[in-house]
This record gives C-alpha cells, sequence and structure tokens, in this order.
C-alpha cells in the first residue's frame, strides 16, 4: 500500500489521449472504518487544451482536514495498543476519464495517510514509510533511578507509531547484558510501540522492527541519561513522518510572563476638587501568556534535524507529569551547529503555553 504525507502535496495525474475531462473520487475513511459508499470528495475538470490531455490533482488538503493529534501516545507496556484514528486515515481514490460525454474507470487506488510532509529537495509525492521516526537514528531519555514511568508520564521514553503487518515483530535488545525480548502482532494495524522495554529503563535498548519473513525493516537506540541538577522538560511534537516524537531537554529552563491589556482614559467622577486616587488612566482585558527558554543539553550533531523538525511541527505537548500542556514554539531561527565549528553543541528555543493565564474561554 501507497503512502501520502498530507502536508505536502500529492499529486494524481489523469491522461488519456481520448479524453476531454477527468474526475476524482476520494473515500476518506479511518483505520477502524471501511471506504463510504459515497465518494467524500468529487473533483473534476476539464483538459487545459486539444492535445494538452493531463489534469493534475492535489488531494493532500481534502485528505489532512480528517487528520488531528488530539492526544500523544503515552503507552509505557501495552504490546498492542493502538494508535488513536484521528492520527491517521485512509483513502481510495478512483480515477476516471470523461470521454464522449461518459466518465469510465481509469484506476482505484488505497492510500495510508499521514500529516508529515516532504522538503522540497524530495521532489513530489515522498514516501516516508510505515515507521514514523526516523530509521538508524539514536536518541536519549530521561532516566533516574527515583523515576517512576509506570505512573508519570513525562518520565516515560516514548513512542514509536508505525504500521505492522499481521506476523510483524518488535526486537528489544538490552545495551548492557544483551538480554532481549521479541513482541509479535498477529493483527495489522498501526500501533503505538514503546520505544523501551519496561524492564530495559536502566540500561537501554536496541529497537528493531523485521517482517513476517525475519527481514530488518527498520532499526533505532534508546539510550538512558541521567540529570542531576535540573528537571528535564518532556517535549512531544508531530515530525515530518506525522507520528509524535519524543525529546527531553535536559538542562536549565526560564519561566517568563508576558502581560498585555488595553488601556483607555478615565472620565473622572468630579473635576473640582479631584481625586488623587481616582488616576486618569486604567486597564481592561489583563490577562498574561507564560513562556519558557529550555535547553537540550550537550548534542550531536544530526540533532539540527530533531530541532528544524520541531520549528517545522504545526503540534507541540510539554508533558508535565501526567498533564498534557499544548505549547508553541516561538523560535523561528536557529544555528545548525556542526562538530568541527563547535564541539559542545546546545540548542536554546523559547516555547509559550498555548493558552492565557487567567481562563477567558466562553
Amino acid at each position: 500500500m501507497i503512502r501520502i504525507f498530507t502536508r505536502s502535496p500529492y499529486i494524481v495525474s489523469i491522461n488519456n489521449v481520448s479524453q476531454t475531462g477527468s474526475k476524482v473520487e476520494l473515500f476518506i475513511y479511518d483505520g477502524g472504518s471501511t471506504p463510504p459508499t459515497q465518494p467524500t470528495y468529487t473533483l473534476s475538470k476539464l483538459i487545459p487544451a486539444t492535445g494538452l490531455t493531463e489534469n493534475l490533482y492535489n488531494i493532500s488538503p481534502y485528505i489532512r482536514e480528517y487528520l488531528t493529534h488530539k492526544l500523544n501516545g503515552l503507552n509505557y507496556n501495552t504490546v498492542n495498543d493502538a494508535t488513536e484514528y484521528d492520527e491517521y486515515m485512509y483513502v481510495r481514490y478512483d480515477t476516471y476519464n470523461l470521454i464522449g460525454g461518459t466518465y469510465y474507470l481509469d484506476s482505484t487506488v488505497t492510500a495510508r495517510c499521514y500529516d508529515g510532509y516532504g522538503y522540497y529537495e524530495d521532489l513530489m509525492n515522498v514516501d516516508r514509510g510505515d515507521v514514523l521516526l526516523g530509521d538508524g537514528t539514536k536518541h536519549y531519555y530521561w532516566y533516574d533511578s527515583t523515576n517512576t514511568p509506570a505512573t508519570i508520564g513525562s518520565q516515560r521514553a516514548g513512542i514509536v507509531t508505525a504500521y505492522m503487518d499481521r506476523d510483524w515483530s518488535v526486537y528489544y535488545q538490552n545495551l548492557l547484558s544483551g538480554a532481549s525480548v521479541i513482541n509479535t502482532y498477529t493483527l495489522a494495524g498501526v500501533y503505538d510501540l514503546y520505544r523501551v522495554h519496561p524492564t530495559y529503563y536502566g540500561s537501554g535498548n536496541l529497537m528493531q522492527i523485521y517482517d513476517d519473513l525475519n527481514v530488518l525493516q527498520w532499526e533505532a537506540t534508546f539510550i538512558p541519561k541521567e540529570e542531576c541538577r535540573y528537571t528535564p522538560m518532556t517535549i512531544d511534537f508531530v515530525n515530518k513522518f506525522g507520528g509524535w516524537q519524543r525529546e527531553f531537554f535536559f538542562k536549565a529552563s526560564q519561566e517568563l510572563l508576558d502581560v498585555n491589556s488595553t488601556t483607555y482614559n478615565l472620565m473622572m467622577s468630579d473635576i473640582y476638587p479631584m481625586t488623587l486616587s481616582e488616576g486618569q488612566r486604567a486597564v481592561f482585558n489583563n490577562n498574561g501568556i507564560r513562556k519558557y527558554v529550555i535547553n537540550t543539553g550537550w548534542v550531536d550533531e544530526s540533532y539540527g534535524e530533531t530541532m528544524q523538525e520541531l520549528l517545522l511541527s504545526e503540534r507541540v505537548i510539554w508533558q508535565d507529569e501526567n498533564k498534557r500542556i499544548p505549547v508553541k514554539v516561538n523560535t523561528k531561527s536557529i544555528n545548525k551547529q556542526k562538530n568541527i565549528n563547535n564541539k559542545t553543541i546546545n540548542y536554546s528555543i523559547e516555547i509559550e503555553l498555548a493558552f492565557d493565564v487567567i481562563n477567558s474561554v466562553i
């Protein structure tokens, strides 16, 4: 099955030398459903001119409006933890040629759709696969002997969202002892896989995904990191694959408060004699926004790609113990540092809470 990453255009081409027009019918449905009986959308157009018979359709925006990211995945020890259905969609699109005033079916394609994107250099219709985290990557997670990830969400290593076909398996190998655990999936579907086996938090593990023929499909390494002085901030964001990615900002953080209001001139109750305590100006709609400056701590050169994906993300959550706090990244520019220039790479960014200090929701 093909994949569509809907933050970038996905172009469907329909071309028949005999056609005078074409149409595309989109049947959009989630992973727990079947295709609807009637098209969700129907797109149609005539050919540009005689001899120019190709029609192009960008179907990404129509699919993307069904993708949301309400909750970041917090799977700790559940093997068959199905991904929320709003995190991905399916689409069946049927293409038709308009010939002699009648539409004739040309092709039928089914795709799995994620809220990811391709870079300009990737050109059109990029396919990033079904594992929503970079292959061959290395990630650090917060570990302390006093942590209790079984009950505190912010202390968990995070998840890897992946489509697992029938009889695919996930292999975890302890980085210190070499011991291993294998989880096999008997039902095909999209799952939130825990990054670190619950018994390997103190040592970390290699995580690998194998298909039903025992061929390696993907791997990554997850390494524990202690922080003695500061309390790390746990940040989850939707990455370029369209899946939740967890990163820890290990070093010092600062909390800031920005207050804004509207000032107006008072009509004094009495001009003569004046009452000093009344004043001449007052404020209303006084409210504030909390901001934080957070730091990664020392990272290697490849972390620049992670920071790029974080700044480009449209959905970011600060996991504060068991509270999911929506935030937005204010930092709009970073220097993607290289080890040859700087042996001690640290990234500092500013985030702000995505709500006011005083509740003004009506």
